[in-house]
């Protein structure tokens, strides 16, 4: 018997929408495996989708969770039999879910990640580590001893974004909301970590004395916020939205648009992981991989929960000053 947590109905009280049912055993079809399922987080993304306010849309009922760690424990016709007993990620496509015990999966949507790293650790990497690398690589050509900025900087891509761009020596000019946050930001490896506040153009000014963001990547959705960090973006620069905590879109001013030419941009990475192809999504993968077995990339696990005790652990995931991801977990490793 396979169990999974399922969403009834779209829109209202997650806690009554979302229940855990059984299932009879599944198999793989063509082009298909079957994963046993090590841990599956809880992302920002997932109560969107379920409230019908994402990029996909749910067609109910739909089996939740978007991203996880499992290991192959049987393929369909087509597909090598040597990934059974490989331990994989699972990508996030919003049409099978992750929260189960088992689930099936198309094999295009699987990549192989190393035996020794850790899966909480693993079972994170598909969504937020990628998101992160994409920005990094796919937006503007950054070199050694160029300046980026990144407001939300506490959040779970800035966790990952920043030590990346320390790796790759780019500077990195943080902005978080909270006093209270900013050693924790300063340990990731930013170089200048400022607190909002209406005289941010100025301390940013004095910071980089001269230098300039050869790009922001904005994560608040807050045009106030947004129109005092682009004072320090070059000529030319660019802007790069990958989240809105106030649920609003960004807004570059009118002189910076136009007489400036800063340029607003946006990254989906479910989009981007549609159109990429296997040898991109062996590389991005295997390399963040190799990071998170490292140690120099990863996130702080706040709590796992078993399937069995979800309304608690979505309750949890909806803190808002909750420090860490919470994952779901076979219930004997909760």
């Amino acid at each position: 018997m396979t169990s999974k947590l399922v969403l009834n109905a779209v829109g209202g009280d997650l806690e009554e929408t979302i229940t855990l049912v059984g299932e009879a055993e599944i198999s793989a079809g063509a082009g298909e495996v079957v994963v046993n399922v090590e841990a599956a987080p809880i992302n920002g993304a997932d109560p969107l989708f379920a409230m019908g306010w994402f990029g996909v849309y749910p067609e109910v009922p739909a089996d939740m969770g978007a991203e996880g760690v499992g290991r192959v424990v049987e393929v369909g016709p087509g597909v090598d039999p040597a990934l059974v007993g490989r331990r994989v990620v699972m990508l996030p496509t919003f049409r099978f879910g992750t929260w189960a015990t088992r689930t099936v999966v198309p094999v295009s949507n699987v990549v192989p990640v190393p035996e020794e790293a850790d899966p909480l650790q693993l079972a994170m990497l598909a969504v937020n580590p990628a998101t992160a690398y994409v920005l990094l690589h796919e937006y503007v050509d950054l070199q050694p001893g160029d300046w980026v900025g990144l407001n939300l900087a506490n959040s779970a891509v800035a966790h990952y974004l920043i030590p990346l761009a320390r790796r790759a020596g780019v500077r990195t000019l943080a902005v978080v909301r909270r006093e209270e946050v900013i050693d924790e930001v300063r340990r990731l490896g930013a170089d200048v970590v400022l607190v909002d506040g209406d005289d941010l153009a100025e301390r940013m000014a004095t910071t980089l004395d001269g230098a300039r963001l050869r790009v922001l990547y904005e994560g608040t959705g807050d045009p106030a916020q947004v129109a005092r960090l682009v004072t320090a973006v070059e000529d030319g620069g660019t802007v790069v939205a990958f989240s809105s905590v106030t649920g609003q879109a960004p807004v570059i001013p009118l002189p910076d648009l136009i007489y400036r030419g800063i340029s607003l941009r946006s990254v989906y990475i479910v989009g981007w992981l549609r159109s990429a192809s296997p040898k991109q999504l062996e590389q991005m993968y295997g390399e963040l991989a190799g990071l998170i077995t490292e140690g120099v990339i990863g996130a702080e696990v706040a709590a796992t929960y078993p399937l069995e005790e979800h309304v608690d652990a979505l309750r949890h995931a909806q803190q808002t000053e909750r420090n860490g991801k919470v994952l779901f977990v076979p219930a004997q490793a909760a």
